[in-house]
């Protein structure tokens, strides 16, 4: 056989499901055949191959050497073309998937995406949220918003906007313990991001104190649940202002000190490459540009 011939995609398919259930019966099921068809399709697929791909035991099946280490890429291969055609349906139908970061999400797009429905009610955003990083070949994702420094493999990136950081508190509390130069935050606690532990660092640097000093208090995982801890008054934390425009203009927070850190990272818009050509990301992408130039 030529290396070049590609054995039948049924015998390929029977058995990527098998391998991914470990049961012939749940691969059928999965498939709409009879178990029969599916061991039929594989052994097919054996003979294509010349060489054995699984072993039956008592329990479904057991993969040979050769069958473990040809399930892993047809099983990549599989996912990426459902990821791909789910894209192509979804472009059909003007669906967009978004894939954003928890906070951006919660406090920057969602007070704002009902504008964007509003212009263009014939594209229908999908919301999801994660920090990780998107495999655009893989994942049914249209775009998605990340903060980084735009070096995105496998993605074309766009730099969306930067972060500006500020110390923030609640009224309530800093009635209590006025904060008017640097060296009195020592006297409070300090709320700290779990996923940025340099924070306080970079603050005290920028403040001028010594970062020996910093005694980190209760630590949150997303941006939103420190902003309510502030808010509670629960202590100082160290927060984005592009998510509590809301909160300091209702003075709900305020910044007790004209110190704050830009950040090196900024958020990047993604997709896969080539995609900008696609109306309904250009459109999302330039709408986005528009919101966050208008602060």
């Amino acid at each position: 056989m030529s290396d070049s011939r590609l054995p039948s995609l049924n015998g390929l398919r029977a058995f990527a499901v098998a391998a991914r259930s470990g049961s012939l019966v749940r691969a059928a099921e999965t498939l709409g055949v009879t178990p029969g068809a599916v061991s039929r399709l594989i052994r097919q697929l054996e003979a294509d191959l010349g060489t054995g791909l699984y072993r039956r035991t008592a329990r479904g099946i057991e993969l040979t050497e050769a069958g473990a280490a040809y399930a892993v890429p047809l099983a990549d291969a599989f996912d990426r073309i459902g990821a791909a055609t789910r894209l192509v349906r979804r472009r059909h139908e003007h669906r967009l998937a978004l894939s954003l970061m928890p906070t951006f999400a919660m406090r920057w797009l969602m007070p704002r995406l009902h504008r964007f429905q509003a212009a263009h009610p014939g594209i229908t955003a999908e919301v999801t949220v994660s920090e990780r990083p998107v495999d655009f070949a893989a994942e049914p994702i249209d775009l998605a918003v990340r903060l980084g420094l735009g070096n995105w493999p496998g993605a074309a990136a766009e730099r969306l906007m930067g972060e500006t950081v500020a110390l923030v508190a609640s009224p309530a509390l800093l009635a209590g313990r006025p904060v008017t130069v640097p060296a009195d935050i020592l006297g409070h606690t300090l709320l700290v991001h779990s996923t940025r532990p340099q924070a306080w660092t970079e603050w005290f640097g920028a403040a001028g104190l010594d970062p020996a000093l910093i005694r980190p208090g209760p630590a949150f995982e997303h941006f939103f649940l420190s902003i309510a801890a502030a808010e509670s008054g629960m202590g100082l934390a160290l927060v984005p202002r592009l998510f509590i425009a809301d909160e300091l203009a209702r003075g709900r927070l305020v910044e007790p000190l004209a110190i704050a850190v830009e950040r090196a990272e900024s958020y990047w818009i993604g997709h896969a490459p080539g995609r900008e050509r696609d109306p309904v990301i250009a459109t999302f992408k330039t709408w986005l540009r528009a919101e966050a130039s208008s602060g």
